[in-house]
């Protein structure tokens, strides 16, 4: 589906080529390394074509898998439901297949450990990685100091013809389906909340904020939900999404139950601005490593999993 959106001449190209395109940018900020993972902003399983950056440099559409690209050499680890089809679809393409997993074969931190020298510089797009992700290279590579540079996606730069992110009408979930209105699981959450002591609830799964709101969409293939963002206070409920995703009539509903509608690329401003003192209820499982960095050095960060995950498994 993707390469119908590329120009001729991307048609063309081979992963060798894209990949040194990519170390052309990588050189004019002096990284030693990129890392590209398969994960779109919400750490999903799967993601729509605007996210599918790792499979446009490698070749490889497995939907699990890790690139990493350095000066000399690239490398992509996969797990074992894919050793096959990785080995077929990178041959050619000077990206050497790492299978997770197996005796000998290094994760990626003690790769980059094995290989980077003293004061080298990573990069990666913070939205697509775990905090978890990036303590672990820092904790495999931390005799050798090296910097992390998390602001940009290099991918961008390269992939010229990158379609747009999805942007598909969302619905309405009828409570004959959904079993309680938005506002009842509103207050739901809020209750939550106030036994956590939480100022701040910061949702980045999209499953949890369809299921929150009663809605879905079509941003995924295969999955109803939409991309979206989400921070609910006892007072405030702001849902950051591209506006134009939503009808006048699932607007006026979101109104009506007083969530407030943002844009979708404004999640960052909105965590950074957030006030000293506050109480961050963020799932450090589920955040991406950016949103996480952004809450304010004087707010506490309280990381456990979502209220919401156990109760839309009922």
């Amino acid at each position: 589906m993707i390469w119908a959106k590329l120009s001729e001449k991307e048609k063309d190209m081979s992963a060798v080529e894209k990949l040194q395109r990519l170390r052309e940018q990588m050189e004019k900020r002096g990284l030693a390394a990129y890392i590209v993972p398969t994960e779109d902003f919400h750490n999903s399983e799967y993601v729509g074509d605007y996210f599918k950056a790792r499979e446009y440099l490698s070749g490889f559409t497995g939907s699990a898998g890790t690139l990493l690209v350095c000066r000399e050499n690239a490398a992509l680890w996969t797990d074992g439901r894919y050793f096959l089809q990785a080995e077929e679809q990178l041959a050619g393409s000077s990206v050497d297949l790492m299978k997770s997993g197996q005796p000998g074969v290094p994760t990626i931190a003690e790769y980059l450990a094995e290989h980077l020298k003293t004061g080298d510089r990573i990069g990666f797009d913070g939205r697509t990685v775990t905090r978890a992700f990036v303590e672990e290279l820092r904790g495999k590579t931390k005799e050798k100091q090296i910097v992390f540079c998390s602001k940009e996606d290099l991918t961008d730069l390269v992939w010229t013809d990158r379609p747009a992110l999805s942007a598909e009408p969302v619905w309405e979930l009828g409570i004959e389906y959904a079993g309680f209105s938005r506002e009842e699981k509103l207050d739901k959450v809020r209750q939550k909340m106030q036994e956590e002591k939480a100022d701040v609830l910061l949702m980045t799964a999209l499953d949890e904020i369809a299921w929150l709101l009663n809605l879905r969409g079509n941003d995924v293939c295969n999955t109803p939900v939409f991309l979206a963002y989400m921070l609910l206070t006892q007072q405030d409920a702001l849902l950051c999404v591209q506006e134009k995703i939503l009808s006048r009539q699932i607007r006026d509903q979101l109104d009506a139950a007083g969530v407030s509608v943002q844009p979708y690329d404004k999640i960052e401003e909105l965590v950074s601005g957030l006030q000293t003192g506050q109480r961050v209820w963020a799932d450090g499982r589920r955040v991406n490593y950016r949103l996480l960095e952004a809450i304010p050095a004087g707010a506490e960060q309280i990381d456990k999993p979502s209220p919401v995950g156990l109760m839309k498994a009922v």
